[in-house]
């Protein structure tokens, strides 16, 4: 069974090492191999693995981009996971996703982007797991210019106990240039009179004014933890211990509470890795670290949910 442990206000978890440059060691971006293991998306409603396949030997601090290619159906969102190998006695291994952006080829192909980094101290290796779930809700967002961004809000249909994973399905590439819209930051806000709202922020990363079709799944919740109260731009951060089956990525989301008439609660997961650990039998273990951030005006709380997906 997974435990849950406080790993400390508002800095990274235990064994973790601070942030480096996140421009640093960046390598062209990689199609996802055809020798990647590749499995049915699932009926609907239901989150499956779409591929998986090996970063090879990452250094720390190295980011390595990739690219899949001919990202079918239009209606899926994609999550990232990672199994890390490789990890010693002394240094765990740690790999997260930097960036994601999905764009819209000439050709009208859809391609789903995404960046990962090696954020540990040792040089080692993942297995990255992508995992595709159906859309529940969609809806067209407006054409953004180059560089411009637009932030947006979905209203919850559902009381607060479902976790959304936003994907896009971009429209308007030209005859020579793609449309690339990159979700910069996701995060949850509670309003007066309990209304809770899912925000995210969207920013055109092509050189071609387009826009999007929003694909936004909606996830059940097993597994609700309670941070506590956290002062404005205060953080928790949280280790997911035993984060099996190995195969699973994991979905998390939040449900704020405490906000004022003039004020909402806001919470963003800012930092998201798993982890591959050596225990001191010898054995090794996964882990999914988490930081939790108060993005508001207000000291509030929040429940954080966890949503692993599997085949």
């Amino acid at each position: 069974m997974a435990l849950l442990l406080l790993t400390g206000w508002g800095a990274p978890a235990a064994a973790a090492p601070p942030d480096g440059p996140r421009a640093s060691g960046i390598r062209s971006e990689r199609v996802v191999p055809t020798s990647a293991t590749t499995r049915s998306t699932g009926g609907s409603g239901v989150a499956a693995l779409a591929a998986s396949w090996s970063t090879g030997q990452v250094a720390p601090g190295d980011i390595q981009g990739w690219v899949w290619n001919n990202a079918n159906p239009l209606t899926v969102a994609y999550q990232v996971g990672f199994s890390p190998t490789g990890a010693s006695a002394a240094l765990p291994c740690q790999f997260e996703v930097t960036r994601r952006w999905y764009s819209q080829q000439p050709g009208g192909e859809r391609r789903f982007h995404f960046q990962i980094r090696n954020g540990g101290a040792v040089t080692c290796a993942a297995t990255v797991l992508l995992s595709a779930q159906p859309s529940t809700y969609d809806w067209t967002v407006a054409p953004l210019a180059p560089g411009a961004s637009g932030n947006y809000r979905w209203v919850e249909q559902v009381s607060p106990t479902v976790s959304y994973l936003l994907g896009l399905s971009p429209t308007g590439a030209s005859g020579s240039a793609a449309c690339q819209l990159e979700i910069t930051r996701t995060w949850y806000l509670q309003e007066a009179g309990a209304v809770r709202k899912f925000a995210f922020v969207l920013r055109n990363v092509g050189s071609v004014t387009c826009g999007a079709q929003v694909r936004l799944a909606q996830l059940s919740v097993p597994t609700t933890w309670y941070v506590g109260t956290l002062a404005p731009a205060a953080s928790s951060t949280w280790t997911w211990n035993n984060a099996n089956p190995l195969t699973a990525t994991h979905l998390l989301g939040l449900s704020p509470w405490g906000a004022q008439l003039t004020d909402p609660c806001q919470m963003e997961i800012t930092r998201s890795w798993y982890v591959q650990r050596i225990n001191p039998d010898g054995t090794a273990q996964r882990q999914l670290a988490l930081t939790v951030t108060n993005v508001g005006a207000i000291g509030c709380t929040a429940t954080v949910f966890l949503t692993p997906l599997t085949t």
